[in-house]
């Protein structure tokens, strides 16, 4: 109580040393930098003596008696929902008119596109699981941070790298742990049972280079054992189609006696090259639910082409970009993932 009175004895001097005109719009000032609420909300309120914390003193309800935190949220919040208050002292409604006219989300630089934008993709994506039994994708939040990070046109070379790595680390855990077949329980060193699915210890990786060969070391690292495949499949940008154009295979000769091959490829845009590729492992006797195809980005388009030529592949990608543009590349997208991971770009 001393405290208030000195503060308040302060004020005065202050106000007669520097008038009361500048002291108010000093004291205006420093409310605003504080967060402390205007007059007109203040004047629903007795104050107590008594602090919350450091910085935020309780207050108390006139219309209520309830203590409230003397911040401009709390007392706003408080006024929205106090059941006594008249209609002249609760904030002003804003309509979902109002908000939407804003000019913050009218122009695209507030939350509301935000949320347009995710919902777009969690729609497209709960849309094509619901379509597809042999589609997974993976529902982490470190997934959605990393995209982040990709697919923003300022990150540096070693930023992209270092994130497409994190992100293909996650992906290769997830594609070996669906790659599981057998069952098993372990005792633990403190006596107990635990069950789970055994690790597949047959199994075979197949990169599209060059861009596969970046999902391919992060299996490897996760994983050293799995036996190794290499295809160059590249699209002819000279036609307006993009079709893909086998250049080399190059496939362990007991491809078919594996329980599992792994096609890696980061991109799906079309679906074309990864077809071929499906296509290739299959003239090479590997059958085709044991082909999981893993991917870092696709678009419904490429995905529907895909499971409707092979219906029995699985496919575990990170993300479902909602369309293509007219260069048949996936949008919003990351830009050409080969270029940025290996620094080769513009």
């Amino acid at each position: 109580m001393l405290k208030i009175v000195l503060t308040m004895a302060e004020k005065q001097l202050q106000k007669l040393k520097y008038g009361d005109e500048l002291m108010e719009a000093a004291e205006q000032i420093a409310r605003g930098k504080t967060g402390r609420p205007p007059a007109a909300v203040r004047i629903h309120f007795d104050e107590t003596g008594r602090m919350k914390n450091a910085s935020t003193s309780l207050l108390v309800c006139k219309f209520c008696h309830k203590e409230v935190a003397g911040r401009a949220i709390s007392l706003e919040g408080h006024l929205k929902k106090c059941p006594n208050a008249p209609e002249e002292a609760r904030p002003p409604k804003v309509t979902k008119k109002e908000k939407l006219s804003r000019p913050e989300v009218v122009n695209g630089g507030g939350k509301g596109e935000h949320k347009q934008a995710m919902k777009k993709l969690c729609t497209v994506t709960t849309s094509m699981e619901g379509k597809f039994r042999n589609l997974m994708v993976p529902k982490l939040g470190a997934i959605q941070s990393l995209h982040l990070m990709l697919r923003d046109k300022r990150s540096t070379h070693i930023q992209f790298k270092q994130h497409a790595d994190r992100l293909m680390r996650i992906l290769a855990e997830e594609a070996l742990a669906a790659c599981a077949m057998e069952f098993a329980t372990v005792w633990t060193p403190n006596g107990m049972e635990y069950s789970g699915m055994r690790p597949n210890n047959n199994l075979c990786a197949v990169s599209i280079q060059r861009s596969g060969d970046c999902l391919l070391e992060q299996v490897l690292r996760c994983d050293p054992a799995v036996s190794v495949g290499k295809l160059l499949i590249q699209r002819d940008e000279t036609l307006t189609e993009k079709t893909p154009m086998l250049f080399y295979s190059k496939l362990p000769p007991r491809l078919a006696s594996f329980d599992r091959v792994l096609l890696l490829d980061p991109m799906l845009a079309t679906g074309g090259s990864a077809m071929m590729a499906i296509q290739v492992l299959l003239n090479s006797g590997v059958d085709e639910m044991n082909i999981v195809l893993v991917n870092v980005v696709s678009c419904p388009i490429g995905l529907s082409y895909l499971f409707q030529a092979y219906p029995s592949v699985k496919v575990l990608t990170s993300a479902i970009d909602p369309e293509l543009n007219a260069n048949k590349s996936v949008l919003p997208g990351l830009g050409s993932f080969g270029d940025r991971y290996y620094n080769t770009g513009n």
